[in-house]
């Protein structure tokens, strides 16, 4: 249809434009609502279920995490195909979380986090002989090697279990794993716990927990 008294280049608009616009208005509006309640459900987790408060330390939310869910948890850094940051892996009495070594320390902490919200929100891993492992993504023999002070049974379990990556951010977990992460960030100090600044490498290859 036709505008009168509008410039040329707004005289002609149709429907389409019109719906469209409005499509990707009700889309921030439901993002944003999501991202609020993921907000909210990431706090509840950190200060009411996990009792941490603001400033405290890396080493104290791997400890509480492992408690949490009465398991060890392993954090080790490995070299992982481009579009793969991380993944976590639920072995029979313990944990594991393996970060890309090709990232920052920062973004390393962040990723992290995702995984340790996937922990929190895990069911018991039913093995599953269609699910990828880690041997579908890596070199057996490279992990082994990089992980020597690791138990041959938690590298075993780390190559053989089922793996839940951290890809993308579309599906509901992935999105309030990734909201976790970021509220984490921001109200942990994911220092050491003794005020000193504590790069992710130094608690690599470190069980932390019972």
């Amino acid at each position: 249809m036709l505008s009168v008294g509008a410039p040329g280049g707004l005289r002609r608009i149709g429907r389409a434009p019109v719906a469209d616009v409005s499509h990707r208005i009700r889309s921030a509006v439901r993002k944003r609502r999501a991202w609020a309640r993921a907000r909210r459900r990431a706090i509840r987790i950190i200060h009411d279920d996990l009792g941490l408060r603001p400033g405290q330390g890396l080493q104290t939310l791997l400890d509480t995490v492992a408690h949490e869910r009465g398991r060890t948890i392993t954090v080790q850094k490995l070299p992982l195909p481009a579009h793969i940051s991380g993944f976590c892996v639920q072995g029979e009495a313990e944990d594991t979380i393996v970060i890309t070594a090709n990232t920052s320390e920062r973004q390393g902490l962040h990723v992290l986090l995702h995984e340790l919200y996937h922990l929190l929100s895990a069911h018991p891993a039913d093995v599953d002989p269609h699910a990828l492992t880690a041997c579908d993504l890596l070199e057996p023999h490279l992990v082994a090697e990089q992980m020597p002070s690791l138990p041959a049974d938690v590298v075993r379990e780390v190559l053989t279990r089922p793996v839940q990556l951290r890809t993308g951010y579309e599906e509901d977990e992935e999105w309030s794993a990734e909201v976790f992460a970021t509220v984490g960030m921001l109200m942990l100090s994911l220092d050491d716990d003794d005020g000193h600044t504590a790069p992710l490498t130094s608690f690599t290859n470190r069980r932390s927990g019972l």
